[in-house]
């Protein structure tokens, strides 16, 4: 373990006991640290890890005639095994393994190579939960590097029962009100957990030493534990206390069972442990600002409890260093170990596989249903489908009108306004289609230079440019090489008034989905905004490219003049039932567009790490300035395959363009990345 580690779990343990100050003095604990003196063999070994105090072992009293008959069994039985090494007790009780469990795991697999045998305690009857957690919890000892435990106690054994039974000969009811507090509304079943508590400290212990690992919460049955042992005449065992996994969804207080948003459950999903360690509580500063100036705090970080205990001491060690430099912010440091922290719950090493995107799941299954039928032509008119976008919308059937992708829809309006010296106006850079199909109608088109500072559309500019020939006006939102998004009511603030007779605002909105604030569009906005036309797509968040469905939303009399230039039965049967069963399934849809923030954050964690720029996009691609880094990473990505789209084809010399898509996407850019001096 590196110094850095060393001191920072001599800081946790400093915490937790300050935290249990007063339970400390009144039970008598012991703090341990590593440079403490004059401790007992068995126990010197354990400061330095998760072990924050400690109390002493008393020796059995003299033999008398008043010993009960199994406990001097149970003694000549100890006597008998010679063992002078000295082992350690863990009690495993529960249903479900969690991130304490883990790291108990962990400290067993410690301890087992400092020299110490283990010995697991727990009710093993098939018929209650803790048997098949005792054999999970050896086997998470393994993933550490350690072995199986050296024995195993059942508590449901029959010799044990009898010892129980000397034990409860022990207990005094005053002794046990004055140390529990337990009046006579309390619950007798009480009494049976206290019972098995003594039997676990009790029990066959060894003569070199027993320990029994415990958590502060078992000071009370510590405190009992030395009457009833010296009412049997045995000896009690060293008690170590561990410290406890915090609670991950707030400051102050342990990981309970009991609240599964408070830890991470061996058996969640790889998406819950994701969102669980995402938004688990962080030792960061208020701001990014004051981070990088004054460092985090990792000692008060339950999301660096985690890290430390899934990750290697090396990279433990270094993520501290760096959150103490302010190197990292707490949003990237948790995308830089989530891998690891779902590969290491899973408990095998492997990296699981990253979510993707897709097509929603509904439309297999409505396409093949409608395979049997295309012997017959489709809807001569796709009135079904109109009507069901514009419910997906927010707007009525009239209002909607659907082509063949947003590139024919496009074609259509271009047409539409086309005219004898007629022109379009728009921003460079842009999508290179709208050029190509101003050309294709015979209409001129003239550009203006967006502002190179944010990266966006110059309203003021565009307005300024604006001449009585410009049929339209295309503006893209997001920006479709940038991502960000100017607003609707902006837009049509500046340049809609400025708009010759008859010409038309069209807005290419065809990756609005991912926008954190959509185009609000209603009925009655579209038909007093008579110039509005906004074309979007299926293509994008609803993943059916392929389909080549696009969809204008204007006012009512637009849309009909636009219909005119749409051929009988365009829309094919497989499209049409594609995207109505898309349009339906709003959590695939949800699905979609959470991946694809999952990829941005992951992606622009690094790129924060770099200190590498990139505009913050409000799409699904990434625009990425590289800087005087531009020929470094451009050589990497080529070397390894990656695609991206050089900035040098819109003027823009140090940036690309990247997919963001979904994590799977961005994994092997974040990979080539981190290989960066």
């Amino acid at each position: 373990m590196s110094a850095l580690l060393a001191e920072w779990h001599a800081a946790r343990n400093s915490l937790v006991a300050d935290e249990h100050a007063e339970r400390a003095r009144r039970f008598g604990l012991q703090l341990l640290a590593p440079d403490s003196e004059g401790l007992p063999p068995v126990i010197n070994n354990l400061a330095g890890r998760t072990i924050w105090a400690w109390q002493p072992a008393s020796p059995a009293p003299a033999a008398t005639s008043s010993r009960s008959p199994v406990a001097a069994s149970i003694a000549r039985s100890v006597a008998a095994t010679g063992d002078d090494c000295g082992d350690v007790r863990v009690g495993v009780a529960g249903s479900r393994l969690h991130l304490g469990h883990l790291s108990l795991a962990r400290d067993v697999a410690w301890l087992q190579e400092k020299g110490y045998s283990v010995t697991f305690i727990s009710r093993q009857n098939r018929t209650t939960v803790s048997a098949p957690v005792v054999e999970l919890l050896a086997e998470r000892v393994k993933q550490f590097n350690g072995r199986a435990p050296d024995r195993v106690i059942d508590l449901d054994a029959a010799e044990v029962r009898a010892f129980e039974d000397d034990v409860l000969s022990g207990l005094v009811l005053r002794r046990m009100r004055q140390f529990y507090g337990w009046s006579d509304d309390t619950r007798l079943s009480l009494l049976r957990d206290a019972v098995t508590m003594m039997s676990f400290f009790l029990y066959e212990q060894s003569l070199g030493g027993s320990v029994a690992l415990v958590d502060a919460g078992q000071v009370t049955h510590t405190a009992l534990m030395r009457t009833v042992a010296g009412r049997l005449r045995t000896p009690t065992p060293y008690v170590a206390y561990r410290r406890l996994i915090p609670n991950l969804r707030r400051r102050g207080g342990r990981a309970s069972i009991h609240d599964s948003a408070s830890t991470i459950l061996l058996t969640d999903r790889p998406d819950a442990v994701r969102d669980k360690f995402m938004g688990a509580v962080t030792g960061g500063r208020a701001c990014a600002e004051e981070q990088r100036r004054y460092g985090g705090n990792p000692t008060d970080c339950p999301t660096f409890e985690v890290i430390e205990l899934m990750s290697a001491p090396e990279r433990a060690t270094d993520t501290a260093r760096r959150c103490r430099a302010g190197e990292v912010l707490c949003g990237q440091c948790k995308i830089e170990h989530l891998d690891d922290v779902v590969a290491r719950v899973r408990g095998d090493g492997r990296q699981v596989a990253l979510a993707r995107v897709g097509t929603s799941p509904a439309v297999p299954k409505a396409v093949a249903g409608v395979a049997p039928s295309l012997h017959r032509p489709p809807s001569r008119e796709p009135v079904d489908l109109e009507a069901e976008i514009a419910r997906y919308v927010g707007v009525v059937p009239k209002q909607v009108v659907v082509g063949h992708g947003t590139t024919e829809i496009l074609d259509w309006i271009m047409r539409e306004q086309a005219s004898a010296g007629a022109a379009v106006l728009a921003t460079t850079p842009t999508f290179e289609l709208y050029g190509q199909l101003a050309a294709r109608n015979e209409l001129r088109y003239d550009e203006v230079a967006w502002d190179g500072g944010p990266l966006r559309h110059d309203l003021a500019a565009l307005r300024a440019a604006l001449k009585n020939d410009h049929a339209a006006v295309v503006v893209d939102i997001p920006h479709t090489i940038s991502g960000i998004s100017i607003s609707l009511s902006d837009l049509l603030a500046v340049v809609a008034p400025q708009l010759p007779s008859g010409a038309k605002l069209i807005i290419d909105n065809v990756y609005g989905e991912f926008m954190a604030h959509p185009l609000s569009l209603a009925p009655r906005l579209l038909e007093e905004r008579d110039e509005l036309v906004v074309c979007r797509s299926l293509s994008k968040a609803h993943c059916l490219l392929g389909a080549r469905v696009g969809y204008a939303v204007t006012s009512a009399g637009y849309a009909d003049r636009l219909r005119r230039h749409r051929l009988p039965y365009a829309v094919s049967a497989l499209a049409a039932t594609a995207a109505r069963a898309s349009l339906g399934d709003d959590r695939s849809l949800r699905r979609t567009i959470g991946l694809n923030r999952r990829a941005y954050a992951t992606l622009t964690a690094e790129l924060d790490r770099l200190h590498i720029g990139y505009a913050r996009s409000d799409a699904n691609f990434l625009l990425i300035d590289l800087g005087d880094r531009r020929d470094q990473v451009l050589a990497l990505l080529r070397a390894r395959g990656l695609r991206f789209r050089d900035g040098a084809r819109w003027q823009l010399p140090t940036m690309i363009q990247v997919h963001l898509i979904d994590e799977a996407t961005v994994a092997p850019l974040v990979r080539a990345l981190r290989d960066l001096r």
